[in-house]
């Protein structure tokens, strides 16, 4: 009676364990199986997000073009693997939300085939995943250094492609731009407007190049036009002022007892002479009437008068005040951007003591955060420099880059 009943016991066991053993292998083939999957999600989730940035980046050429460059851009990112039943066909579908943004939605699935679980009649396993974009609306005021020198380092024959190529990058009917330019005074060419490439194309092509390098001007108009925008409840919009230069700024506006003056140098090389006064509005020579104090107080510290017959005090103040027109467009919430043409090492021909370019003025323009002074607290920008005019479309193009980084979310 004992033997058969512990038989009985280890036959019961036996059943026991196989019945286990089965559970246990269909848990072990599920988690194998389940982590196949999750491995297939995260290279379909790769893949569409790859998608959505790639189509919400190239808005500006057309939906049909960006939705094409999602495609790519998706198979690019997704290999099909052994155990896919059937390669995934990326949705692709754009759209706007309650604020008129555009948007950009990707999805995908596909089925891949089970090792395990198949043996209980699973043979297939269904995974996707989807993204969504938004291509932020963009406010951008371009200033551009229409001074003289633009015509010895050849800037005037590359300026109209680079900016051509600048402007493809964004919207013609979403995004509104500016264009501003300086010189002996400071000018809007082109007001804040959608669309803008040809207006601003035209402008480019028009320009002269003649004078000295107000820079605080060009700056201020960049400003001015932003400024006067009115932001829709709901909007997602991003401010960007792209400054470019070919060389140091060396006038600045000034309310002497005449009124409002831009105040040059008038003299090459550095000495100690009477600066020209400019018309504000013009850029006419407009001293008549006028008195030049023997200093005058700096804008930023360190607050020193200096004297404006001393042509390298002019400059260092120009610089300054630049500086202190594009922190007055950060506190707009406007995102800086600095370009300039010409080579850091080499001294100016005017004034050897400084370079033709300054880094570090542009970075400090740019709250670039390579300068030394970055304020973390304000809108981050960025510096290019093009060494020579053949450089000028890439640095165009790397700062474009930048903003339509930005853009894109």
């Amino acid at each position: 009676m004992r033997t058969r009943l512990r038989n009985f016991k280890r036959a019961q066991a036996l059943v026991m364990f196989a019945l286990l053993l089965v559970v246990l292998l269909l848990f072990i083939g599920l988690c194998i199986d389940i982590g196949f999957g999750c491995v297939t999600k995260l290279r379909i989730a790769k893949a569409v997000d790859a998608a959505t940035v790639t189509g919400i980046r190239n808005l500006s050429l057309g939906q049909s073009t960006a939705e094409n460059l999602a495609l790519r851009s998706f198979n690019a990112n997704y290999a099909n693997s052994r155990i896919d039943v059937t390669a995934p066909t990326p949705q692709i579908a754009f759209g706007v939300d309650a604020a008129n943004n555009t948007i950009l939605d990707v999805s995908a699935s596909t089925q891949i085939r089970t090792f395990f679980i198949g043996l209980a009649g699973f043979q297939t396993l269904n995974v996707g995943a989807s993204a969504q974009g938004l291509r932020t609306k963009l406010i951008m005021s371009l200033v551009l250094d229409r001074s003289g020198s633009m015509q010895d380092n050849g800037g005037d024959d590359e300026m109209p492609g680079a900016v051509s190529s600048f402007l493809d990058y964004f919207d013609d009917a979403h995004d509104r731009v500016s264009m501003s330019s300086f010189a002996y005074h400071g000018r809007t060419d082109v007001p804040l407007s959608q669309p803008f490439k040809s207006a601003i194309n035209s402008a480019v092509a028009s320009l002269n190049y003649d004078g000295w390098t107000c820079s605080e001007q060009g700056l201020v108009k960049g400003r001015q036009q932003i400024e006067g925008v009115t932001i829709q409840p709901g909007e997602a919009v991003v401010k960007a002022l792209v400054f470019f230069t070919d060389g140091m700024a060396n006038s600045f506006q000034y309310n002497f007892d005449c009124g409002a003056r831009n105040m040059t140098p008038n003299a090459c090389p550095p000495t100690l002479s009477t600066p020209g006064l400019r018309n504000p509005d013009t850029g006419a020579a407009a001293s008549a009437g006028c008195t030049i104090p023997q200093t005058i107080p700096s804008i930023a510290p360190p607050f020193t008068p200096f004297n404006p017959r001393d042509r390298i005090q002019l400059q260092q103040e120009a610089e300054k005040r630049a500086i202190h027109a594009a922190n007055q467009a950060r506190a707009q919430g406007i995102h800086v951007y600095a370009i300039g043409l010409g080579n850091p090492n080499q001294g100016a021909e005017c004034n050897g003591t400084f370079p033709v370019i300054n880094p570090a003025f542009l970075r400090a323009v740019a709250n670039d955060p390579d300068s030394p002074g970055f304020d973390p607290n304000q809108p981050e920008g960025a510096m290019v420099i093009a060494a020579n005019a053949n450089e000028l479309k890439a640095a165009f193009d790397t700062i474009a880059a930048k903003i339509i980084f930005r853009l894109s979310r």
